[in-house]
C-alpha cells in the first residue's frame, strides 16, 4: 500500500468539496437525470401523504358532525311525532287563542 498516494487522494476530494467540485470529480452528472426523477418521486410521495392526511382530517370532522346530525334528527322526530297527537294540537290552539275546537259529532259526507 502506497500511503503517499492514498494521502493525496484524501487531500484532492477536501479540497473539491471546498470549492464545490467533489460530485463532478466522483462522475455523478451521469447519473443527474436519475437523481432527478428520484428527487420528483420522493416529493410526489409527500405530497400525496400531506394530501391523504388533509383528506383523513375532513372524514373525522364530519364524521363527528354526521353524528351530531343524527342526534338533531332523532329529536326533530320525536318533537314533530309528539306534535301529531289530537291532545297537543288542541293544547297548541287553547294556547296560541284559536276559536279551533274538536268536532262534536263526525263530518258529514256529501255525496254527488
Amino acid at each position: 500500500m502506497n500511503w503517499k498516494k492514498i494521502g493525496d487522494a484524501i487531500k484532492n476530494g477536501f479540497v473539491a468539496m471546498l470549492h464545490g467540485e467533489l460530485l463532478l470529480r466522483l462522475r455523478f452528472d451521469k447519473y443527474f437525470p436519475h437523481i432527478i426523477y428520484t428527487f420528483f418521486l420522493m416529493w410526489m410521495m409527500i405530497w400525496l401523504s400531506m394530501k391523504i392526511e388533509n383528506t383523513m382530517v375532513k372524514v373525522e370532522k364530519n364524521k363527528t358532525t354526521l353524528n351530531d346530525m343524527k342526534i338533531y334528527h332523532a329529536q326533530k322526530t320525536v318533537e314533530v311525532v309528539s306534535l301529531d297527537r289530537i291532545s297537543t294540537v288542541e293544547d297548541l290552539l287553547q294556547k296560541s287563542g284559536s276559536d279551533v275546537e274538536l268536532p262534536v259529532r263526525p263530518a258529514d259526507r256529501i255525496i254527488k
